[in-house]
């Protein structure tokens, strides 16, 4: 079974509505296994761009989120990023 196959729509669905409520655009998340360690990755965009602040300020409270109700089995570590430049 694939990794990405964890992430529900009730948790995507759940993640959109909180990112657009700061302000922000939810782009996608995906979990995946990098060196033996679980990633769950959350990817935000705005129209100016997106910082480090506004990274960690996404992080602060998407973590918030899960530790109420843990959507994985097991350690992982959060990410939040923007999704680049689209060429």
């Amino acid at each position: 079974m694939s990794l990405m196959s964890t992430i529900n729509t009730a948790l995507r669905t759940q993640l959109a509505t909180l990112i657009s409520a700061m302000q922000y655009e939810f782009v996608n998340c995906e979990l995946v296994s990098e060196q033996g360690r679980k990633i769950f990755r959350i990817y935000i965009n705005r129209e100016n761009g997106i910082t480090a602040d506004d990274c960690a300020k996404v992080s602060r409270q998407v973590s918030a989120m899960l530790d109420v109700d843990v959507p994985f089995d097991g350690r992982y570590t959060l990410e939040v990023s923007s999704p680049g430049i689209k060429g």
